[in-house]
């Protein structure tokens, strides 16, 4: 019959029948009554079972604090309204404290200040998100939104280009599509606007978007027909 590691263990560093008649030995752990390769066993055991509870402690430590940080995160999102943005970005805070490379809390603690105006302290968090998760497309529509609104297009353009690249949203046309009418490329921008609803038809405001568009290129009827649409749609919800 096989016998468990610890049997074999105890058989390996029981002291000596001898010692134990003539009184050699206090303890089955008497260094006395140990040979070399006993005393190497021991140790060597010894040192596994610290270690092997190490590992555990630092898994049950990482894991843990994911989770903490979650929670962190999901408290944020539950304040992501009028009044209660300045705790939401305590919450996020408290999230890439416990977790530093938590790129979706760094992107909502971005949309956070941005709801507060601080747009430099916004786009630090999405350049922080995007660089410790290059596929977060909406990362890239925020920094756009914020690139547009200073005039910068060129690099609003290059923003919403990543971010249809890595997920052809319609969020990421209608921004790319507003980014081509203020740059007064009209086609181009009814040619996202296109693609927008294509993706997503319930949104009234690509309609609208769209309908400017057309009317600044010279389609008057199609911009009519898009106002309609937009309204009808407006009306049903």
């Amino acid at each position: 019959m096989a016998q468990s590691t610890f049997s074999r263990l105890w058989k390996a560093v029981k002291p000596p029948q001898a010692a134990k008649r003539t009184g050699a030995a206090s303890s089955a752990l008497n260094k006395k009554a140990l040979n070399p390769q006993q005393k190497r066993l021991l140790l060597t055991t010894c040192g596994g079972i610290l270690a092997l509870g190490a590992g555990w402690s630092v898994f049950d430590y990482f894991a843990s604090a994911q989770e903490r940080a979650a929670k962190q995160l999901q408290a944020g999102m539950k304040l992501m309204e009028p009044g209660h943005y300045q705790d939401a970005v305590t919450r996020f805070t408290r999230a890439v404290a416990i977790e530093p490379r938590f790129a979706d809390a760094y992107f909502e603690r971005g949309v956070a200040y941005q709801s507060l105006q601080q747009t430099d302290r916004a786009m630090a968090d999405f350049d922080r998100a995007v660089e410790y998760d290059p596929a977060l497309a909406h990362a890239y529509d925020a920094q756009g939104a914020i690139y547009r609104a200073r005039g910068d297009f060129e690099r609003a353009m290059q923003a919403f280009a990543k971010a249809i690249q890595i997920a052809p949203d319609a969020d990421a046309y209608f921004e790319r599509g507003q980014t081509y009418e203020s740059l007064g490329e009209h086609l181009k921008a009814v040619e996202d606007f296109d693609q927008a609803i294509a993706v997503r038809r319930d949104a009234p405001y690509v309609y609208r978007a769209r309908a400017l568009a057309r009317r600044n290129a010279g389609d008057l009827s199609g911009s009519q027909a898009d106002r309609e649409i937009a309204e009808n749609i407006e009306q049903s919800h």
